[in-house]
């Protein structure tokens, strides 16, 4: 896994993103982070690689916000156990 400073600023603030709103996929997080979604696909593609980022498993999201649980039609992404504990760190210290 990359440390937090050798990521680039679209891959941090996809982490963060991904941390504050929950699992997301990368039609709906391109628009939140301003970004054309082939180049979004491709990052949340290297950050699964890194391993930052894993697929959620199943065929319903339970997501805050949402009443009800939604159908995945795309590939939703989540952060590792890993990723958690080092962006709460970093949280801890002002960083994220």
């Amino acid at each position: 896994m990359k440390k937090w400073d050798q990521l680039t600023t679209a891959e941090q603030q996809a982490l963060v993103d991904i941390r504050k709103n929950g699992p997301d996929c990368a039609k709906f997080l391109s628009r939140r982070i301003r970004m054309d979604l082939g180049s979004t696909m491709e990052l949340l593609t290297g950050l699964e690689k890194d391993g930052w980022l894993q697929r959620v498993q199943g065929t319903f999201l339970f997501k805050r916000g949402f009443k009800r649980p939604k159908h995945m039609n795309h590939t939703y992404y989540e952060l590792t156990k890993p990723a958690e504990k080092q962006l709460r760190q970093l949280a801890r210290k002002g960083l994220v």
